[in-house]
């Protein structure tokens, strides 16, 4: 089954950037300059002041306002004009924002645009993804910041055609295996570590047809391994017959269930790799069957079960199969190849609720079924507290505005994922339905408004640094939140070793304390320069910063434990304290 085509949600999550670009010294407009690279780019941009274009206003945008970007975006190997290519500004502050499609001479306008700093993406099927100085797809954008009444003139995407990876799954016999799920995957960064995922290309996951056929298509250029599975995704009504004790596990091209045994395949601009067939690994199968009791002694009933292959350096997406719980409590899994799964066990639709049990245990599947797994759940844990703000002051939002949640110390571990938490009008809160390690983080409906989290303090312990153990049944009570109005940020300019501004570098700031270099750190920050070269960061105060700046960083790759300890020796110390604004220009560095 094809994915949709969808405009890149990623944009979304690049780093802030930095402040307005310098005006030009006779026209008055902000000038960008260019920002071709390996996917394409920007030549001749040119902000231009009062005037208000009038179309392709994204429909019900929250906000309006007199600003406007225009471009083209052509093929980057012919040079020809691409039509109904999709073109979409992402508001990276507050609201706004704006789609629009190419004509048939592949200009775009995007129109009625507040005020702000935007990230410039476009996608059109067949062709890579790409975003305004990008310089490689696993790489982030660079901002552009834009005024009321300006017009950001000429901006120029050249697109990569996609790559394709074409062939054919059997099994070991040769005959063809239909409905099959092949993607592509690569490497990239997650969770603070190198893992296998996804392509999340256009076209990088397919089914196989009838004859075992299978098409990958719209890779970005780059190395990719070749997954089959037979399973995706399967649920396992209550009424299961025995299974067959043969079955097939997930196998790599050109044939083995073992990722380090895998063949690396180039894939380059355009080009497509015929002929990619493999055979399905065969392998003993084994169910997980067992019974789910309730804390009380009495049979789980209304429930559902989840297997997931825990952490093995390959990301799945998450579930693997389900089954629902039978009234008297038994349960049985579907059919799985060799491995190490967690199962969960949590009521349907309940996903929040003080009162629910919940459960989680982890079961090792060696060709055999597995039986008499006893599973007894529990009230999941609870986190309440107070939300309070530094200078004792009311916030200027409801609490309605404010979100509260837990999120896994550990983002690979098959589970419940963030918990969300509610905000009662008294400013106190609750988290409920915890089974792991957490810490504790928020967010707000709100744009602008320059709060932040300041501390979420249980005793001497934050709990937004230091992962809260909440077992099945536990409560965390007095838990207070603090929120600042407080700005602590560090900005300045990125040059080269000619002294020239840099604007496809990324800025990286973080403590030298290496206890704070876990996954979704709030201490860890990245920026993008802007087209000046400007860029702008905002921190949480602690002892001791450093800052530097580096091309050819992959999205996430600095939240990496072992680059930020192969780049303390090169990057800059940043003296700041709470509530200061300090300057530190950044000269490009090497990280080795």
């Amino acid at each position: 089954m094809r994915r949709p085509l969808a405009l890149l949600g990623l944009m979304l999550a690049l780093a802030l950037a930095a402040r307005a670009a310098p005006l030009h010294p006779q026209t008055g407009a902000i000038r960008v300059p260019s920002a071709a690279g390996v996917t394409g780019g920007v030549t001749g941009a040119v902000v231009q002041r009062g005037q208000t274009p009038t179309r392709d206003r994204r429909p019900g945008s929250p906000r309006e306002g007199t600003a406007a970007i225009r471009g083209y975006v052509v093929a980057a190997d012919t040079g020809t004009p691409l039509r109904r290519a999709e073109v979409g500004a992402f508001a990276m502050t507050g609201e706004g924002g704006g789609m629009a499609q190419t004509d048939a001479e592949g200009r775009f306008e995007i129109a009625n645009l507040p005020a702000g700093r935007y990230h410039v993406s476009v996608q059109r099927s067949g062709y890579v993804a790409q975003s305004f100085g990008q310089r490689a797809p696993n790489q982030p954008g660079t901002p552009i910041e834009i005024g009321e009444g300006q017009v950001v003139e000429t901006l120029h995407f050249a697109l990569v055609r996609g790559g394709a990876i074409s062939g054919r799954v059997v099994d070991e016999f040769g005959e063809p295996v239909s409905s099959a799920q092949v993607s592509a995957q690569r490497w990239a960064y997650l969770g603070g570590a190198r893992r296998l995922v996804e392509a999340g290309a256009e076209g990088g996951a397919d089914r196989t047809d009838d004859q075992g056929q299978f098409r990958l298509y719209g890779l970005p250029p780059g190395e990719y391994y070749v997954m089959a599975t037979l399973r995706a995704f399967e649920f396992v009504p209550m009424n299961t017959a025995a299974p067959p004790a043969e079955g097939f596990a997930p196998t790599y091209y050109p044939g083995t269930s073992n990722v380090a045994d895998a063949r690396r395949l180039t894939v380059r601009a355009g080009q497509e790799l015929p002929n990619v067939a493999f055979a399905l690994t065969s392998a003993r199968l084994g169910r997980i069957l067992g019974r789910v009791a309730t804390s009380a002694g009495g049979p789980y009933v209304g429930g559902m079960l989840m297997v997931a292959l825990r952490d093995d350096g390959v990301v799945r997406g998450g579930m693997l199969s389900g089954a629902q719980v039978r009234p008297d409590g038994r349960f049985q899994t579907a059919p799985l190849a060799p491995g190490a799964y967690t199962l969960t066990v949590q009521p349907m639709g309940n996903r929040g609720n003080p009162d629910a049990e919940v459960a989680r245990v982890d079961v090792t599947v060696n060709g055999e079924d597995v039986r008499d797994v006893h599973i007894v759940t529990g009230r999941g844990g609870v986190i309440r507290g107070r939300v309070s703000t530094e200078d004792g002051t009311v916030p200027p939002f409801s609490p309605r505005q404010m979100r509260i949640f837990a999120q896994p110390e550990d983002p690979t571990r098959p589970g419940f994922g963030v918990a969300p938490g509610t905000v009662r009008d008294d400013w106190t809160f609750e988290i409920a339905g915890l089974t792991d390690r957490v810490r504790l983080r928020w967010s707000i409906d709100m744009p602008g408004g320059g709060w932040s989290l300041k501390s979420a303090m249980k005793d001497t312990v934050d709990l937004a640094d230091v992962a809260a153990d909440v077992a099945p049944g536990e409560v965390v009570e007095e838990v207070e939140i603090t929120l600042t109005r407080k700005v602590t940020e560090l900005s300045g300019l990125v040059t080269d070793d000619r002294n020239a501004p840099v604007t496809d570098a990324t800025v990286v700031v973080f403590p030298e304390d290496r206890s704070l270099w876990t996954f979704s750190s709030r201490y860890v920050r990245t920026a993008r320069p802007d087209v000046s070269g400007k860029y702008t960061v905002r921190l949480t105060p602690t002892d001791g910063y450093r800052a530097i700046a580096v091309q050819g960083l992959e999205q996430d790759e600095a939240l990496d434990p072992d680059f930020l300890g192969r780049a303390l020796e090169a990057a800059a110390t940043a003296e700041i304290r709470e509530g200061e604004s300090r300057a530190l220009d950044l000269r490009l560095a090497t990280v080795r």
